[in-house]
């Protein structure tokens, strides 16, 4: 290790220790219970669900509380793979346009309805009625959705679509004449699904608490009752956990070792779908010119970050997917840190020190992204890179890139919910994204990646990520482990998304 890459990095590591005062968990909760038979496990998640109504969809707080009350169609394993879940099969024809599904005939809402064709025909299609739903872009291949029979469901898609299964896994199934008879506003208050809990009860801010369904389909869920309680701030997530308020709570990779040392809860941890980018501004400046991106890509570090600033809880990447996510490719070479390449490219680009805004979150879904940022512009200045670092908090940096005005470099991230690498294609790479250069080779490979499957496919999304390592459009940085704080009493396998499914959870009496 360099002189210079030990300054930056001691620096950094020294900051990312420098942990704030931990605040009170604001939750309601308590130790897991057993008294009397029942089994009670309190949950923090990261935010307070916007609405329990999957058919409008809302924050990623609410999506575990949905994978939990309601079915889908397929749902994805832990291992990333599609497997049966409301449906017991499924096929297409030869061009993966028209898709057919077998549904199970032994599925009950929480009413004591049986669940039908017609109930997944009316939630895939109400979806696209509803005009205030957040789920209509994952629907935007479907032409149409009709009930063959009571078991039997077909979709016509206007595009061919290898992994449609995969995308039916983001539509709950909602029991029509319920849904009609009330309203989308008064089931938002109290959902009726079909799922291996039902809902109980929701103090907005506060709790949502969902109790087993012993009629589910796959066997009644092990606890008796599941509370979901906010707690946005990292802090009071690791103080709930040492203090045993909350049972299960993700915790921040720079306090797993406090959480540890308290003896009080035991720490999880899975790699994560989650990737770190350095995101190019490539429309104006300096970073129009290829040869700068690459200088800015090879003078980074990622190994050290890794290792200092995320003590070792990280994977350091060179493409738009974790290896926990479908469309890692084994066959591509990570980009290595070279200051030689890094400088050599600067020449070629003919660059003259001139400054670049570099903007990120200084909170959000990037932990420890300030000392991130901070870290990449030392790295970039022992080459002769000049940056400006603008962070600013995480909601006026989301207002500033839904406007598309991200200037210079940024920090950016992306987690696919469906452990599959079609959602940062379709967002960051396609040609309906919205995102700060174009390459018609790369949107091309986007289409053609949906109309072939498997090995196929991960070769035409391999080629993406070398194009893209090519003109570095955007420098993939790590992929971080996701970190549990867990009471032991409880037994609950943590998932690389992140979500809290909890029908195999337990407490141990």
């Amino acid at each position: 290790m360099s002189r210079t890459r030990n300054r930056w990095a001691l620096a950094a590591l020294a900051s990312a220790v420098a942990i704030a005062t931990l605040t009170s968990c604001a939750s309601n909760g308590g130790a897991p219970s057993s008294s009397g038979g029942d089994k009670t496990v309190t949950v923090a998640i990261a935010q307070d669900p916007e609405n329990l109504n999957p058919v409008i969809g809302g924050s990623f707080g609410a999506l575990s509380l949905e994978y939990n009350l309601f079915d889908q169609l397929a749902e994805i394993d832990v291992d990333g793979s599609v497997i049966e879940r409301a449906a017991t099969e499924w096929s297409s024809n030869a061009d993966f346009t028209v898709w057919d599904f077998t549904l199970r005939d032994d599925i009950l809402f929480h009413d004591g309805s049986s669940m039908t064709a017609a109930d997944v025909v009316f939630s895939f299609e109400e979806v696209l009625a509803e005009p205030d739903s957040n789920r209509q872009l994952w629907l935007t291949d479907m032409v149409s959705v009709e009930a063959v029979d009571d078991t039997h469901v077909r979709f016509t898609l206007s595009t061919p679509f290898s992994e449609w299964p995969r995308q039916t896994t983001l539509i709950s199934i909602v029991p029509q004449a319920v849904y009609e008879e009330v309203g989308a506003a008064a089931f938002n208050e109290a959902p009726v699904g079909s799922g291996p809990f039902r809902f109980e009860s929701w103090k907005r801010g506060q709790s949502v608490v969902v109790t087993k369904f012993d009629d589910y389909f796959g066997g009644a869920p092990l606890l008796d009752s599941v509370d979901f309680v906010p707690v946005p701030a990292d802090d009071a997530r690791v103080t709930g956990v040492q203090s045993g308020t909350v049972d299960i709570a993700a915790i921040p990779t720079a306090q797993i070792d406090a959480v540890k040392n308290t003896g009080s809860a035991d720490v999880v941890s899975v790699p994560s779908h989650q990737v770190v980018y350095l995101g190019f501004n490539t429309e104006t400046g300096p970073l129009a010119d290829a040869a700068l991106r690459r200088a800015v890509s090879y003078a980074i570090d990622r190994d050290a970050i890794v290792e200092t600033i995320l003590s070792g809880n990280a994977q350091a990447n060179s493409q738009l997917v974790a290896p926990t996510v479908i469309g890692f490719s084994d066959s591509l070479e990570p980009l290595e840190f070279d200051q030689e390449a890094a400088k050599a490219a600067l020449v070629e680009s003919g660059y003259a020190g001139e400054e670049i805004p570099f903007q990120y979150a200084l909170d959000g879904v990037i932990p420890m992204g300030a000392e991130i940022a901070q870290a990449i512009a030392g790295q970039l200045d022992e080459v002769g890179i000049n940056v400006t670092l603008e962070g600013t908090d995480n909601a006026s940096y989301d207002i500033v890139n839904r406007e598309h005005g991200l200037s210079g470099l940024f920090l950016g991230q992306f987690s696919p919910s469906i452990l599959d690498a079609g959602l940062p294609l379709r967002f960051l790479f396609s040609a309906e994204a919205t995102n700060y250069f174009d390459d018609a080779t790369i949107e091309q490979l986007v289409v053609d990646q949906k109309a072939v499957a498997d090995d196929a496919r991960l070769d035409v999304i391999s080629q993406i990520w070398a194009v893209n390592q090519d003109n570095a459009y955007v420098a993939p940085l790590y992929s971080p482990d996701a970190a549990y704080g867990l009471n032991p009493e409880v037994s609950w396998e943590p998932r690389p998304d992140g979500l809290f499914i909890m029908k195999d959870a337990d407490v141990d009496q």
